[in-house]
């Protein structure tokens, strides 16, 4: 009778147990998510009039800048949910005044693996300002059923500097092949945004111009790496590794040694598939910098 009753408390025992972990299991699995923005800096809110939806933009600033700037896009139910099952497409226009406008390169909006969150890239060709221009910006989101849509929200790009604050720093340029066939390129810097003395990764984006709206990405092109420092007898350093297209991270990635903190020119020759010379020129006699480069101080 001992054993009958201890093998009744047992199972019990068995059964309370698998209840209690099957119920904090599913207490687990309905818990919110962790807050997918975390770690980045707000740049501006989006909604439609009466839209169920809020989206905000992000990215580790908290601004758009002149060149390459990453982003991210979190899209919010009216009770601060995150949506993971958004689709996000965008425009931005510069409006220069006397009918002319123009976009810049861009990436698509594309899901962030694992998080409710959205990302980009832009390279942006001006900033606020210049020329009298002003950005502004479009974007399209569907949820479920629900299409929503901005039109025309003014966005603010600002300029990047040299450490002066004062002297622009250039990071992109847009360039007119000299192959003869008119073609034109923007070639933007993203990496290295923080470097070092020494080995730093070099990565940028190449895009054709192909109308003032339109500017697909270029693959499988050469950039040509020459570092310099004006200010120090134009000297060059050691172990710099041209850019070469990268097909897996789809960038244009080598290698650029600082062998100093200072001022450095970045300069590139730009080639095409076939090794044609496309834009920029070599650094030798008295020509002491290409027609096409970044510049980087630290």
């Amino acid at each position: 009778m001992k054993i009958k009753n201890f093998t009744s408390v047992l199972l019990w025992a068995v059964i309370t147990s698998v209840a209690i972990a099957s119920c904090d299991k599913n207490n687990d699995e309905e818990q919110p998510s962790a807050d997918p923005t975390e770690g980045l800096a707000k740049i501006q809110e989006f909604s439609a009039p009466e839209s169920p939806y809020t989206v905000t933009l992000y990215n580790k600033t908290g601004r758009l800048q002149l060149g390459y700037t990453k982003v991210y896009f979190a899209v919010t139910d009216k009770d601060g949910k995150f949506i993971d099952n958004a689709t996000l497409s965008d425009f931005p226009e510069m409006d220069m005044g006397m009918n002319m406008k123009h976009s810049t390169p861009r990436s698509a909006i594309t899901k962030v693996e694992g998080k409710a969150l959205y990302e980009a890239y832009y390279a942006f060709l001006m900033y606020s300002g210049q020329g009298n221009g002003k950005w502004y910006y479009d974007l399209k989101y569907t949820v479920g059923n629900v299409t929503d849509s901005i039109s025309d929200a003014e966005i603010e790009v600002r300029n990047v500097f040299r450490p002066d604050d004062t002297t622009e720093r250039k990071v992109i340029q847009s360039v007119k092949a000299i192959d003869g066939s008119e073609k034109r390129y923007v070639v933007t810097l993203v990496e290295p945004q923080k470097p070092q003395v020494g080995a730093n990764e070099i990565t940028a984006y190449i895009h054709e111009r192909q109308d003032a709206n339109t500017y697909p990405a270029v693959e499988n092109f050469t950039l040509k790496l020459d570092p310099r420092m004006p200010g120090m007898e134009n000297h060059s350093s050691p172990n710099n590794v041209d850019l070469t297209w990268d097909a897996t991270k789809k960038i244009y990635k080598g290698t650029v040694n600082f062998s100093m903190t200072g001022y450095w020119k970045l300069n590139l020759i730009l080639k095409n598939q076939e090794g044609t010379t496309l834009y920029g020129n070599a650094v030798e006699g008295e020509t002491e910098a290409s027609s096409l480069f970044f510049e980087v101080e630290f």
